[in-house]
């Protein structure tokens, strides 16, 4: 019998009546997944089937520290606001040594909706920031900055990071960023 792989080590969860694995789209986990399953595996394999595209994923279990090379992964995290109130959600573990914050991507879960403080290229409108400070129950100097750490065992240790506001890329050579409050 052969040793078990990194893969066979790490098992897709599943479930359900006739065991089908879960499949959500990454932007509609809640605080009951993240609670449930503290680790979700991004299925890019599975693009172009019904329902399924590059950002479906499915809960993950490991034996052993989560390995982010092995593939793509989103983690649970604790985030700790300005306010010192504490808040989950997840982000995404890097390869070693890339901690740029568009790599990490934090977002805050709330029972209400995900607030994503990583806006790519699009600034957030005063409708958006309103949403969110709503999602938060909180103003800015409540909230930013906001400092956030992964809540799973990583092969280099935790992924840790400070938010000091929704960020947007201004550069992509330079990565400089505009933070928006």
């Amino acid at each position: 019998m052969k040793p078990p792989s990194v893969t066979a080590r790490l098992k897709p969860a599943c479930g359900g009546s006739q065991g089908a694995c879960v499949r959500k789209q990454v932007y509609e986990l809640t605080l009951d997944d993240l609670n449930q399953f503290p680790v979700w595996e991004f299925r890019l394999g599975e693009a172009g089937e019904a329902d399924r595209d590059e950002s479906t994923v499915r809960p993950y279990t490991a034996s052993s520290p989560l390995d982010p090379a092995d593939r793509m992964f989103v983690v649970r995290a604790i985030f700790t606001l300005a306010d010192d109130s504490r808040m989950q959600g997840y982000c995404t573990p890097p390869l070693r040594g890339d901690d740029n914050i568009g790599i990490l991507q934090p977002i805050i879960v709330t029972y209400r909706g995900q607030v994503r403080f990583w806006c790519g290229t699009a600034a957030p409108d005063a409708k958006r920031l309103a949403h969110s400070y709503e999602l938060l129950g909180k103003d800015a100097s409540c909230v930013f900055p906001v400092q956030f750490e992964s809540d799973v065992k990583l092969v280099g240790g935790p992924v840790r990071g400070s938010v000091p506001g929704f960020l947007v890329l201004e550069d992509f050579q330079t990565r400089k960023t505009k933070t928006v409050v």
